[in-house]
């Protein structure tokens, strides 16, 4: 072989390189300007929490704030409502997530294991169509209904089962398909050891979909947590969420946009703590079932 084939050579293998070189630049600055954007609006959040209310109305926005205001996390539970306000958010989410999770589980083993007798498919899907509609479809329906009851609306018990509109028919899907992908042989296996189906259920079934059943239950409360439309028609004198309570930060005809998203923030918290202690559990159960061997 001469020495200009072998040069040849080598720049023919070059160019592929290079080739994926910059292939690899461009993909990590897309990466880059899609992270910045992506997370801008929660920088400009977090910087405009510590700022002074002046600062937040004026016409040229600030990147950076002026006068650093810490207090202005204690100044947004200068009224007890306002952290009352979050308990009852954690109290109607936590609530309601337990009833759609339990009857979600019962409705989704049924259509799972006993397809026919539950009403098959066609009523599996009815269920979760009701998940597809608007809710503003059945707002004023939905109050003059709980108005009537002995509870009224404005309670925690309003919310909580008014939720289960849209959390039972997610709650029932996603764990029929993860009951559906649990192994029914071993649930046959305890028959056999004269278990009854309800022991088996509890005890062979339920730890196999425990991830899935995780992830529902975060999808339901994240829902129920962030929930506004109905809250603010249904809720607001005995019971206030903190969704209802973050446009209420005024003073006259100033908005005071600083505690609005301090404010904000904080009801962040909850949310954004329940995911790193169950991420691993949510990374399994939002794959259940996609790979099978």
């Amino acid at each position: 072989m001469t020495m200009g084939e072998t040069s040849s050579r080598h720049a023919s293998t070059a160019r592929p390189k290079d080739a994926w070189r910059y292939v690899r630049i461009l993909f990590i600055a897309f990466l880059v300007l899609w992270l910045a954007f992506t997370l801008f609006p929660l920088y400009f959040m977090t910087i405009t929490a510590f700022k002074t209310a002046a600062e937040t109305n004026l016409t040229t926005p600030t990147f950076w704030p002026q006068d650093w205001q810490p207090a202005n996390f204690l100044g947004v539970f200068a009224e007890r409502t306002n952290f009352n306000a979050l308990i009852d958010s954690f109290i109607i989410a936590t609530c309601n997530t337990a009833l759609a999770l339990f009857l979600g589980s019962l409705a989704g083993y049924a259509f799972a294991r006993f397809p026919r007798q539950a009403g098959g498919e066609n009523l599996a899907f009815w269920i979760l169509s009701n998940r597809m509609f608007p809710p503003v479809a059945i707002l004023v329906p939905m109050f003059f209904l709980f108005d009537i009851t002995p509870w009224g609306t404005d309670s925690h018990i309003s919310l909580i089962l008014l939720y289960l509109v849209f959390n039972l028919p997610l709650a029932t899907w996603l764990m029929m398909v993860f009951f559906r992908d649990a192994p029914v042989e071993l649930e046959e296996a305890a028959y056999l050891d004269g278990w009854t189906p309800l022991r088996a259920f509890v005890k062979v079934t339920l730890p196999l979909v425990l991830p899935g059943m995780i992830s529902v239950a975060m999808l339901c409360w994240i829902f129920a947590w962030n929930e506004y439309l109905f809250a603010n028609l249904f809720v607001g004198t005995a019971v206030r969420t903190y969704t209802i309570v973050i446009p209420t930060f005024t003073h006259g005809s100033q908005t005071l946009w600083n505690l609005q998203m301090a404010f904000s923030l904080i009801a962040m918290i909850p949310p954004v703590v329940l995911f790193i202690l169950l991420r691993r559990y949510m990374v399994r159960g939002l794959s259940l079932g996609v790979v099978k061997g």
